[in-house]
């Protein structure tokens, strides 16, 4: 029967050990093919084996074939018998659950008989459909993976029914102990196919380093599309550069032209009636600011309504002390504003606005000197002409195409050179990828190498293609 102690050391007897290296877990003293290798070669023992990444598994491939052979042979008889003990083991389980417990004298227990046998009856089939090996088995990893998941099950599941066997086996002895001898048998089955695993687990990892090579050789596919890639779009980044620059020394070249130099003239005169209309704004408003305090407080002598004035009269106070030339418009000699000022010189006189003597004398001799400036002929006439110029000029840029040509060709840098760019990032992204792939290869070959070292007993020097 089996034991619920006994089957741990054999689980792990299924499993190889590593030591911290790729290819720790295989026997120390195994070395492979080294007497073909010399005649191949034709070198020394101690000597380096040269020889590119895809070369290696075909040089170790011939010994480890067979020992692949002989383990699926093997593999493949115990196989059998374990499908023939778990077919042996159903038909067990179907004859206990059939044959009825005789009862004894103590009567609790044969009720706790009855219900372990009911009980273990579920829990065995359970246990059989979780070993079942009518599926398993078709490569030798998963024959691997199967004996060992199933000799660790085994254990387990058998160990926790521990009270139901006792309880049946009481009552139907010999078909419990013919029961457990499968289940034994089984396992030790199992046992030899998880110490004949440990024993070739160079197998695996050569199996493992031929799916390396392959992968190695997709990277390689990889990383040369990658560096085409890259080449393609570096080369687009500097054809866009290449014609960004040329159309740069285009449009300086344009840009000296007649039509350009006109644009450039009449772009000159546009900043200078500018600044024109701006020193008229600063002269006005500085005018005003002389007499801003008494307007205020004129105003605030007509808002209060000490003071009456005609609404047009208001209109343009209310205007001069907000926006100026906006009420020079409406007033282009300032007659209306000059009749304003005359009624706060008046109210200034009447001692309406209380204002100390000497500040009096100076802001009445302003609004004087305002009274008789020419605001048409110094400002509205000026400012006019000023405006009228730069529709003249709006008008003659317009008509001119360079300005447009040139603001077309700036554009078109502009699109090169954003062109230019989104290749060099695009690139920068594809180099990454390729630094990815690259070190991820580099890993797999490290894997290669070591393995073919150790299997074949010497050092090898990985050659490019």
């Amino acid at each position: 029967m089996l034991r619920a102690g006994a089957p741990r050391a054999a689980a792990k007897a299924g499993k190889p050990k590593r030591k911290g290296n790729i290819l720790s877990y295989c026997e120390a003293n195994t070395v492979m093919a080294l007497g073909f290798l010399k005649k191949l070669f034709g070198e020394k023992e101690s000597s380096p084996l040269q020889a590119t990444v895809e070369m290696l598994p075909r040089l170790i491939e011939k010994e480890f074939l067979l020992k692949k052979n002989e383990l699926e042979d093997s593999g493949a008889k115990k196989l059998a018998e374990i499908k023939h003990l778990h077919a042996r083991g159903l038909a067990l389980i179907r004859a206990i659950s059939e044959k009825e417990l005789e009862e004894k004298e103590n009567l609790r227990f044969n009720k706790a008989a009855l219900t372990s046998k009911t009980q273990l009856e579920k829990q065995m089939l359970q246990l059989f459909d979780k070993i079942n090996p009518k599926e398993r088995g078709k490569t030798l990893d998963d024959l691997r993976a199967y004996s060992g998941e199933t000799s660790a099950v085994l254990i387990k599941d058998v160990a926790s029914l521990r009270k139901n066997i006792f309880y049946t086996s009481v009552y139907l002895k010999e078909e419990m102990k013919e029961l457990g001898e499968c289940l034994q048998e089984m396992q030790n089955t199992l046992q030899g196919m998880n110490g004949e695993f440990a024993k070739s687990g160079e197998l695996f990892g050569f199996e493992e380093t031929k799916e390396k090579v392959g992968l190695i050789v997709k990277r390689k596919e990889q990383i040369a599309a990658l560096e085409e890639e890259i080449g393609s779009l570096e080369k687009g980044a500097a054809e866009k550069a290449a014609e960004a620059e040329k159309q740069k020394q285009k449009l300086l070249a344009y840009k000296v032209g007649e039509e350009a130099l006109e644009v450039k003239t009449l772009e000159e005169e546009q900043v200078k009636l500018m600044e024109s209309k701006q020193d008229l704004k600063s002269e006005i408003s500085s005018l005003i600011s002389s007499i801003d305090r008494p307007l205020q407080r004129f105003k605030a002598l007509v808002d209060s309504g000490r003071w009456v004035i005609s609404a047009e009269q208001k209109e343009i106070l209310n205007g001069f002390l907000t926006n100026p030339m906006l009420a020079l418009k409406k007033d282009p000699k300032a007659e209306t504003f000059k009749q304003v000022l005359a009624e706060v010189m008046k109210a200034i006189e009447d001692e309406k606005l209380e204002l100390k003597d000497k500040e009096k004398e100076k802001r009445l001799s302003a609004l004087q000197e305002l009274i008789a400036f020419d605001f048409f002929g110094k400002v509205f006439w000026k400012m006019n002409e000023i405006q009228k110029r730069q529709v003249e000029l709006t008008k003659a840029l317009e008509k001119n195409s360079a300005q447009k040509q040139i603001l077309k060709d700036e554009e078109k840098i502009k699109e090169l050179e954003r062109a230019a760019e989104e290749l060099k990032e695009k690139a920068s992204f594809t180099e990454q990828e390729r630094s990815r792939v690259l070190q991820q290869m580099q890993k797999e070959i490290l894997f290669v190498k070591e393995f073919a070292e150790h299997a074949l007993g010497r050092s090898i020097v990985i050659k490019e293609d």
